[in-house]
């Protein structure tokens, strides 16, 4: 039997009262049963008529033979109608073959005949009806149910818990948050299931999974990978099949694309090179579509369920859903770090802030690197699954989860979301909300509270200066303030294009480097304008060779002074770095600056600047003939000093091959 690659363990209730039953007051002499004003009232003689059939029923019941326990059940109805007991066995019966609005209405008739006739039956009422959204009525029936003292002290301790979440639920709904969800469409969706939306960062492209019905070679239900594209109107166009070998005869599921958009990572399920009943797998992204997968092998898979991969936006970190033992319940979320060289270590447990004894899935780690948004059923809420947001603080500890509340969560399963970068708008699928078929797709304004740091992007194309040949060129994203690698990736292959995230909150240094070429050094601190206009940029590496020079941005001074700030220390880094992997190279440090001053200032503080960068790489052990210093003042202006954004760019200090 297939497996699904999006699985769940789904814990509504769903209780058994065949045994529960059995301790009914049967075997006595039969009593009239009547509750005032509700015009039932049984005799003596039908209701000991009814009995022999309804005893069958619950035989029949006990023993799995549901069709046959429904004919005595409609007999004894059909003799006693007004029958505690009987409507009690309904509801278990209706309970167990999932109908639960039936099963609903059979226990409330059977207290309006006999309110005492089965204590323990507020209970599972109760149960049933938080299941549904009925949570007043829930409460009530808990209240009425922990009024019997005689009934299990076990059995009163999880109605006062189910009880105390019900009351934390009814805050939620009294509390509503806004929520206007919004259809994709009939180019999106279709008559069967559509589900894991993902925006890719530039929000251009939209990737999901199917499960829909294919003829051949027989006719079978298949999860398959399709995207659709925004059109220049800001809609989206209709749904193809994702190319490449991604998609194969056997279910495919789970999918994320990682944030640079050269790693599509999700889950398969029963293949011949799996570890266990569902992997995780990835497939790099060609000039033809995308390449065939591979498994990625333990420690991350295991023997046990792998599944929901979502990979962090630095690129180093794979965050996952697995009910590999050493969790805290049934499946918990899990990470897995690559180290530099490129092998995944062994997968850690998220921990008791974020998982739980019940469920918890889907993680979707948001581009900013800190905001998880994930499905649970252990952290209490609305019913079933629920959507919750935590945050990651600066020790890398997670938060308090926060239920994305009413109406986002619902009485139903509330399995997936996903964020756009910006983080003003979530993705998520439903089957409840009327759609073309049977789960859409939706989208809805994410309110204020519950959304991530926004994020941008950077996506341009990285070419040889000369030519106009595409580069591979790799992608380093530093932080200025720690001197961390918050980011890494790499310009495609075949056509050099990238795609790389922009935090807001700091600034970076980028520096975009090949083989065989002078790097390219850029500052970036982001403001608001660049959420609403992403950056857009066409790099041209210059080879290495005498005269080929650079800028380096990120060398900082105190105004009028010739120290190196702390914040340089990536950037001069990076320069120690060029000249090691490049033994031949001697290369000269220009300082410039601007007119402000007198010449023989200016001409003084621009080599005293430039001493200083030398004299670092000399300290590093850079041989002294391979790096020298000049200082050129002002008299090589680079842009006008007319405006102090011109003299901003004026006062720089360069790298010249030599």
């Amino acid at each position: 039997m297939k497996q699904n690659a999006f699985r769940f363990f789904n814990l509504k209730p769903l209780h058994l009262l065949a045994l529960a039953l059995l301790a009914l007051p049967c075997s006595g002499p039969a009593k009239a049963q009547e509750q005032g004003g509700t015009g039932c009232q049984a005799s003596y003689h039908t209701l000991k008529k009814a009995r022999i059939h309804y005893e069958k029923a619950l035989s029949a019941f006990e023993n799995g033979l549901t069709n046959q326990a429904w004919k005595s059940i409609r007999i004894a109805e059909s003799i006693e109608p007004c029958f505690a007991e009987l409507h009690m066995l309904k509801a278990a019966v209706y309970e167990d073959g999932k109908e639960i609005d039936s099963a609903i209405a059979s226990y409330l008739r059977a207290f309006r005949i006999d309110p005492d006739v089965f204590p323990n039956g507020y209970f599972f009422l109760a149960l049933l009806e938080k299941s549904t959204g009925k949570y007043r009525e829930a409460d009530a029936h808990f209240a009425k149910f922990l009024s019997y003292p005689q009934t299990s002290p076990k059995l009163q301790e999880r109605a006062k818990m189910e009880q105390m979440r019900n009351q934390e639920t009814l805050k939620l709904v009294r509390e509503t948050v806004p929520f206007s969800p919004k259809n994709l469409g009939p180019k999106v969706n279709s008559p069967f299931d559509e589900y894991l939306p993902l925006v890719t960062v530039d929000d251009s492209m939209l990737v999901f999974t199917r499960r829909y019905q294919k003829d051949e070679p027989a006719p079978h239900l298949e999860e398959d990978f399709f995207f659709s594209l925004r059109d220049s109107t800001g809609n989206w166009t209709p749904a193809t099949l994702l190319p490449g070998p991604v998609n194969s005869p056997e279910n495919e599921g789970a999918q994320f694309i990682s944030p640079d958009g050269r790693y599509l990572f999700f889950a398969g399920c029963n293949r011949p090179d799996g570890f266990g009943s569902c992997d995780i797998y990835v497939s790099r992204r060609t000039e033809d579509g995308w390449g065939k997968p591979f498994n990625i092998g333990p420690p991350v898979n295991t023997h046990h369920w792998e599944s929901q991969p979502c990979m962090s936006s630095d690129g180093k970190t794979l965050y996952f859903t697995s009910n590999r033992p050493g969790g805290f319940g049934k499946s918990d979320i899990w990470k897995a770090e690559l180290s530099p060289e490129g092998i995944w270590r062994e997968p850690v447990n998220l921990g008791p802030s974020i998982n739980t004894a019940g469920d918890e899935n889907s993680p979707f780690l948001h581009p900013d690197g800190k905001t998880l948004y994930f499905s649970s059923n252990g952290h209490g809420g609305m019913g079933g699954l629920d959507l919750f947001v935590s945050r990651m603080d600066e020790k890398g500890d997670w938060s308090a989860p926060r239920n994305l509340g009413y109406p986002i969560n619902t009485y139903a399963d509330e399995a997936t979301l996903s964020v756009n970068a910006k983080g003003d708008t979530a993705y998520f699928s439903s089957d409840h909300l009327q759609g073309y078929g049977k789960k859409d797709l939706y989208s809805f304004a994410l309110y204020e509270q519950v959304r991530p740091a926004p994020v941008s992007f950077m996506k341009g194309t990285v070419l040889d200066i000369d030519t106009g040949k595409p580069l591979p060129a790799k992608f380093e994203l530093i932080s200025l303030e720690t001197g961390l690698v918050r980011i890494q990736s790499q310009a495609g292959r075949s056509d050099g294009q990238f795609l790389i995230c922009l935090p807001c909150d700091e600034e970076f240094a980028l520096n975009v480097s090949f083989p065989g070429y002078l790097f390219y050094s850029e500052h970036i601190a982001l403001d608001a304008r660049h959420m609403e206009t992403p950056m857009r940029k066409t790099i041209r590496l210059e080879p290495i060779r005498k005269g080929a020079s650079i800028v380096l941005k990120n060398i900082f001074y105190p105004t009028g002074a010739y120290s190196l700030e702390e914040t340089s220390l990536s950037e001069l880094e990076r320069v120690f770095r060029f000249l090691m992997q490049n033994p031949e190279v001697r290369i000269e440090i220009g300082g410039h600056t601007d007119n402000v001053g007198s010449e023989a200032f200016n001409k003084g503080l621009s080599l005293k600047r430039a001493q200083a960068v030398a004299g670092y790489l000399i300290g590093r052990g850079i041989p002294p003939g391979r790096v020298q210093a000049a200082g050129y003042g002002f008299d090589q202006p680079a842009a006008s000093n007319q405006t102090e954004e011109g003299r901003a760019l004026n006062r720089r200090t360069e790298m010249k091959i030599l």
